[in-house]
């Protein structure tokens, strides 16, 4: 077996479209947040690293709520 690939490449090669499915869903999941958060963070930015969390579990939670059904 060749050293000069990654780890875990051989079971990412042989895994079905389940796991390459969860990656997509990730993904789609962290560009909505990152859309939500982007006008947040112009305003409320200011250099700070608790701002940031902060920014970022309001814009999940819009996420989560603009998702669910009345």
């Amino acid at each position: 077996m060749p050293d000069n690939k990654e780890h875990g490449w051989l079971e990412a090669k042989q895994s079905g479209g389940s796991v390459y499915e969860l990656g997509v869903k990730e993904s789609k999941h962290s560009t909505a947040i990152r859309r939500i958060a982007a006008p947040l963070m112009e305003k409320h930015w200011k250099n700070s690293v608790t701002n940031l969390h902060r920014i970022y579990k309001v814009a999940e939670y819009l996420h989560k709520r603009k998702k669910r059904t009345t």
